[in-house]
Formats: C-alpha cells, sequence, structure tokens
C-alpha cells in the first residue's frame, strides 16, 4: 500500500482553492473592518449637535473624539496576546459582541462623564477586532493569494465606511427627530439614533462570523491541533467546490516548527503573556518589530490625526471664500485669521451663540468624497500589488503624501490646498498594504501579537497627531505640516529595509 503523502499547511489551503468561502470572508471580514471606523468616528459627527444637550466644552469634545484611541491603545498588547493563546475566532466574536452593548449603552448618555465612559469601554472591545483581522485573514490564504486577499478586503472595508455620511444623511439631519422616554427621562434624539445605527455592523459582523467563518486554520496547526485544521480545511474545500469531503486530496500536514502544542495553563497570565511578547523585541524580529511600529505610527499620525480637523479646516475655508475677496493666501493664512478682529471672526462668533442641530450637507459630502478616493485606490492597488511589489506601493504613497503636506506649507490657492490636505489624508492606504508585510514577517504564534503591537504604534500616532494639530494648528501653523512631511519620509527610506517585502514565495 502506498504511503500517504504529507503536505505543508500553504499547500493544503491551496488545495482548497478559491471560491464562494473566500468571497463571502472577504467582505465578512470587510465588515468588521469598517466597524473600527464606523463605531470611533461616530463620535466626531455627532459632538458639534451634542454639544448643548450635554454642555460640552471644546475640552470635552476634544478628550470625547480621542477616549476611543486611549481604549485601543490600551488594550491592543492584550487582544493580541489573546487572540495568539485562545483563537482569532474565540477573541473577536466576543469583543464585538461587547462593542456594540457598550454603543447602545452610551446612546443614553446624559453626562459628558457617562458617554467618555463608554466610548472607552467601545474603543477597548473595538480594538480586538481591528488588531487581529488582518492575521486572522491572512491566514486562510496561501500566499499566491494573500496579498490581494487582504487588499480587496480594505477595499470592501472602504464601501462599509460609506454608511458613516449615509447614516449622518438619513438619521442625523432630521431634527425633529425625537423619542421621549420617561422612566429615565431622556429624550433620544438624533444624535443618539445615529450612534446607535453606526453600531449596528458590528452585530452584523458578529452574526456573519457565527455562522460562515471557523477557526483560522494556521492558528489550530499551531496548537497542534492537526485534526481540526483538516476538518477546517475539508469543509472550506467542500463549500467551494461543491466535492465531497473524500475529493480533498490532503489527509495529513507536515510537522514543522510551528506545529507545536502551547499550554498557557502551567504559568502565570502575565508571565506568559510576557513570553509571548519578549521574542519580538529580540533577534531576529527586533528590527521587524520596530519597522512594523514606526511605519505605522507615521502613517497613522498624518492621515488619522489630522483627519479630525479636516470638517473644521473645510469649513473655514468655506467662510473665508464667501467673506473675503481674497484668492490668494496659504491654508494657515486662512486659518491665521480667525484669530483676528475681523468679519470673519464676528461671523463665526455670531455662528457660534447657537446650537448646531444638523450638519451641513457639505461635509457629508467631503467624507464621502475622501472615503470613495480611498476605496478607489485600494481597488487599484488591488489588481497591481503583485505586478508592482509592497514596496512600491508603500514608498510611493509615503513620499506622495509627504510632498503634499510640505506643499500645503507654501501653495496660496486654498481650492489647491485643500486638494493638497484630501492627498496627505491619502497615506491611510499604506496601512492595509503595511500589515500585508508584517502578516508574512512573522510565524504564526506570534503573528496576531506582531500586528496588535504595530497596531497600537499606529492609535498612538493618532492619538498624538490630533492632540499635536491642536496645540500647533493655532501659534505654529507650518511646523505643523511639517511633522508628517518629516515621518512620512523617513518612513519611505525606512521600507527599503522590510526583508524579502518583493519575495513571491514565503514560509506559512
Amino acid at each position: 500500500m502506498a504511503k500517504e503523502e504529507s503536505h505543508t499547511l500553504d499547500d493544503a489551503i491551496d488545495k482548497t482553492t478559491f471560491g464562494k468561502f473566500n468571497c463571502i470572508m472577504i467582505v465578512i471580514f470587510g465588515l468588521v473592518l469598517a466597524c473600527g471606523f464606523l463605531e470611533t468616528s461616530s463620535i466626531n459627527m455627532i459632538l458639534p449637535i451634542a454639544q448643548c444637550e450635554l454642555n460640552l466644552s471644546n475640552f470635552h469634545k476634544g478628550f470625547l473624539g480621542s477616549v476611543s484611541y486611549i481604549g485601543i491603545i490600551l488594550s491592543s498588547h492584550f487582544w493580541g496576546f489573546m487572540a495568539d493563546t485562545k483563537g482569532r475566532k474565540k477573541v473577536v466574536v466576543p469583543a464585538l459582541i461587547l462593542s456594540f452593548i457598550f454603543t447602545v449603552i452610551s446612546t443614553f448618555s446624559k453626562s459628558f462623564w457617562f458617554l467618555a465612559l463608554f466610548r472607552f469601554l467601545n474603543g477597548f472591545c473595538i480594538c480586538a477586532s481591528q488588531t487581529i483581522i488582518y492575521a486572522f485573514l491572512g491566514e486562510f490564504c496561501s500566499m499566491k493569494h494573500r496579498d490581494r486577499v487582504l487588499l480587496v478586503s480594505s477595499v470592501i472595508y472602504g464601501m462599509f465606511c460609506l454608511i458613516n455620511p449615509l447614516n449622518g444623511i438619513l438619521f442625523l439631519n432630521h431634527e425633529h427627530w425625537n423619542i421621549y422616554i420617561p422612566i429615565i427621562d431622556l429624550n433620544y434624539g438624533t444624535w443618539r439614533i445615529f450612534m446607535l445605527m453606526c453600531g449596528i455592523p458590528s452585530l452584523l459582523s458578529v452574526i456573519g462570523m457565527i455562522f460562515f467563518i471557523p477557526e483560522s486554520p494556521k492558528f489550530t496547526y499551531a496548537q497542534g491541533n492537526e485534526a481540526q485544521t483538516l476538518e477546517i480545511l475539508t469543509s472550506i474545500f467542500t463549500y467551494n467546490t461543491g466535492k465531497s469531503a473524500d475529493e480533498y486530496e490532503v489527509k495529513s500536514l507536515i510537522k514543522d516548527q510551528e506545529f507545536l502544542k502551547k499550554d498557557s495553563k502551567s504559568v502565570g497570565f502575565l508571565r506568559f503573556m510576557w513570553s509571548q511578547t519578549t521574542p519580538l523585541f529580540k533577534y531576529p524580529n527586533l528590527k521587524n518589530t520596530m519597522t512594523a511600529c514606526y511605519l505605522q505610527f507615521a502613517v497613522c499620525l498624518a492621515a488619522n490625526g489630522f483627519w479630525t480637523f479636516l470638517p473644521e479646516t473645510l469649513n473655514k475655508v468655506s467662510i473665508w471664500q464667501e467673506k473675503t475677496d481674497s484668492e490668494s493666501s496659504t491654508l494657515c493664512q486662512v486659518l491665521s485669521s480667525f484669530d483676528i478682529k475681523s468679519n470673519v471672526t464676528a461671523y463665526i462668533q455670531e455662528e457660534s451663540l447657537t446650537c448646531v442641530t444638523k450638519l451641513e450637507l457639505s461635509t457629508f459630502t467631503n467624507v464621502t468624497i475622501l472615503l470613495l478616493l480611498h476605496t478607489t485606490i485600494l481597488l487599484v492597488i488591488s489588481f497591481l500589488i503583485r505586478k508592482v511589489g509592497k514596496l512600491a506601493i508603500i514608498v510611493t504613497f509615503m513620499f506622495m503624501c509627504g510632498s503634499s503636506s510640505i506643499l500645503l506649507m507654501i501653495v496660496q490657492i486654498p481650492e489647491i490646498s485643500i486638494y493638497l490636505y484630501f492627498a496627505m489624508l491619502l497615506v491611510i492606504v499604506n496601512m492595509s498594504v503595511i500589515n500585508a508585510s508584517t502578516v508574512e514577517l512573522f510565524p504564526t504564534a506570534s503573528r496576531a501579537m506582531a500586528v496588535s503591537i504595530s497596531m497600537m504604534a499606529g492609535r498612538i500616532g493618532s492619538f498624538a497627531g490630533s492632540n499635536f494639530v491642536g496645540l500647533s494648528i493655532k501659534n505654529y501653523c507650518s511646523y505643523t505640516w511639517l511633522l508628517p512631511a518629516i515621518l512620512l519620509f523617513c518612513g519611505g527610506f525606512l521600507a527599503f529595509t522590510i526583508p524579502n517585502i518583493n519575495r513571491k514565495t514565503i514560509k506559512s
């Protein structure tokens, strides 16, 4: 009798073929990714409307806008550890359920501190899906499809992010919609409904994952469970091809160094967590860890940090154009004109005396434009990445977006400055490419932890960028645009040091 042939795990995944399961998986994981954007960005949309009801000062609004990132930063390491020891699906599903529950509770807020607490808890939980999902998705794909699948999922993410402005148009601007709840003496108005609707995708993601997504086969393999790994791969094969399980030719797997059983019960929780983390900061992983962290920090500082102030900047430019006859000014000169005694300043002061009950349609339009640009670029990249490679994409966007930031200091046409602002924010597309690179740099046993730590660095960048802009743009406007330029240029050069970033085959 012929000896049964063993297959490598990557070969076994490839033999499941690419079909219906993979398409459904990409859509569900794209929705999971979008949940992070919808949950964290919804607060920025509702602050102008909720400020009177909750008596919010500028400090309160700034804190609420960043408190979710505090939860994300503090929990990134924890969720990465849990995913590498307990399983990807076992962590993502409960975390999404909790994030939805905290969103529902936060819609009943009657004070600043109540809302801040539950937005923090929401950020703490939504972090799980955002830091784990790239590793989770990549582990269902062979090397041949991995880069493209990660990017196509990011395209789906961008499409689902359009739920944010759509919810705004459908729910946020109906100022007369109001449900009075006498038992708690609360007017459940439009901003509360909007926040609730932005949380619904988290619940839909849970349903999709429970019914369609199994545990990661690479996780079960790394845990030494060959039987469960083969069961998962066989089910994917039958779903993709419609054939019987007997026709799946892989019956056994080659046992390599990743095929080992981990035992977290023999040592304390914190000690075991430390043992999972320290290898990432030792040779040979230290350089890769620090590179991924720096790139994510630079990208998120430039994109997410400056995104926070985009609506306000657009609004000021619009007012400036309406109230002045000048056509030649840098963006900094336009913004500084709002700090002197002028007709424009008087106009702003007059407008700020009344509570905002709805947002201008142009706000939703600008958000939609940026999201569409982001999605379109990711779609194009998904087709080009196998031809041009990840390095070319990372370097191109680092230098292009850094140059846009420099030009914002000198261009004297406000309309062009706005387009340059948009161009700088598009560096966010590099996040997906960097995550795809990070997934390939680390073994399965520490992959989720590596991605989570690099994403934590990115969230620190988002938090730092938002606060840096708030502190510097009034008195040191030019230097504000210089910082992201320097960080992005350095990141572009650093990308050349990523090992084998454009190689065609890798070890799973």
